[in-house]
């Protein structure tokens, strides 16, 4: 439609949203209190709910195949600027949970909760469309089941894949 509607009123800054599987929440980053925390909101508008409490950056991602819970990106066990890790948190509320993946930033779950697409480290250079340095984006598909890796094939001479997104069985980024 084009009725658009606000939903959040604050000073900070409030971004990455995220629509849940059934559509009645979005989950977002905002700045209330200083640094960037994880929220939901009905669809409909309200009081969010905050779900982390890190001192640390908490940056939504998406929700699990089944809506129960957000995942969202922090930096909250590393102690490096460079890299970054995947968590997540139940909708009610609760202590977040890291995800057996090493350091990632972009990512996006199978419909079937088995798999996930991610990228390992943030882009460098979205907007260079032919850069092929050191720091191209690649996507990976990890396994739940078993822990492992596959990347996602590329031309030869690489080119730079960012924002996964699984919708069926492909991957679109």
């Amino acid at each position: 439609g084009s009725q658009p509607r606000r939903l959040t009123v604050d000073e900070g800054v409030e971004s990455d949203p995220a629509f849940s599987p059934d559509g009645k929440l979005i989950a977002f980053s905002a700045e209330y209190d200083g640094n960037r925390d994880v929220f939901v909101v009905p669809v409909e508008g309200g009081v969010p709910s905050r779900l982390t409490w890190h001192p640390g950056t908490d940056t939504v991602r998406g929700f699990t195949p089944d809506g129960r819970k957000v995942l969202f990106l922090s930096q909250r066990s590393i102690f490096t600027n460079r890299y970054a890790q995947l968590f997540t948190v139940p909708v009610e509320g609760g202590y977040p949970v890291q995800l057996p993946i090493p350091n990632a930033y972009r990512a996006c779950y199978s419909p079937d909760g088995k798999y996930m697409a991610y990228t390992p480290i943030s882009e460098a250079f979205r907007q260079w469309k032919n850069y092929r340095g050191g720091r191209i984006s690649t996507i990976w598909i990890f396994s739940f089941a078993d822990y492992s890796v596959v990347p996602i094939p590329k031309p030869e001479g690489g080119c730079n894949d960012t924002y996964p997104m699984w919708v069926g069985d492909d991957v679109y980024f």
